[in-house]
């Protein structure tokens, strides 16, 4: 049995997603059902939790960067730190990224737009990991905007914007040296493109 702080919460299509850190090992997770399925709408986990799970690999397990599912098994809720607790954890604990956002990722974003510059991974320069946390060095600002008619909230990096997806009421401005979590989507062709790849995305912040 582990001990698991929750520190991401994120909109999909089917479910939430949720991420973790193992305490005992500072190992990232993304949590599933304890049959690899999706966490479903209504599941418990709020961020800055602690719970005591059943933690194993994921039998539908993904390659890289995809690589922090597991299958959990609740076992109690034991309590919440709140954004500050989860921060304090993350600086003390965890890899962190600081600086440009080029650095994300081990340098493999690759960075395009007409307008402003969108983050994404193809699969010549695939990273070992799909989460990660950073602390820039420069205000994300919001931007709200649509892409292909679908209403969205984004943060622009001075040119390069990132697109929101956690739960948190967007901030206007989320300061220069706020612990964020980025991590990056499923594999996806956008447009008329014919090669998949996986964008940037924040997933939230520890203010």
């Amino acid at each position: 049995m582990n001990t698991i702080l929750i520190v991401s919460r994120t909109q999909m299509s089917h479910g939430v997603c949720v991420g973790g850190i193992v305490e005992e090992t500072n190992e990232f997770i993304r949590l599933h059902t304890d049959t690899g399925g999706n966490l479903p709408t209504e599941a418990p986990y709020q961020i800055g939790d602690r719970w005591h799970m059943l933690v194993e690999p994921a039998w539908n397990a993904r390659p890289k960067p995809h690589v922090e599912d597991r299958q959990t098994t609740a076992v109690r809720h034991l309590e919440n730190v709140g954004m500050q607790g989860v921060a304090n954890f993350i600086r003390q604990h965890c890899s962190i990224t600081e600086g440009c956002i080029t650095q994300l990722f081990n340098h493999t974003l690759q960075f395009s737009g007409p307008h402003f510059l969108t983050g994404s991974v193809g699969k010549d320069h695939v990273p070992d990991h799909s989460v990660a946390f950073w602390v820039a060095d420069k205000d994300l600002m919001k931007h709200d905007n649509s892409f292909q008619g679908k209403p969205g909230v984004y943060y622009l990096y001075g040119s390069y914007r990132i697109k929101y997806v956690g739960f948190q009421t967007p901030l206007d401005c989320i300061p220069q040296g706020t612990v964020l979590r980025m991590s990056l989507a499923n594999w996806w062709k956008k447009g008329d493109s014919d090669e998949e790849r996986c964008y940037l995305q924040l997933s939230g912040w520890y203010v």
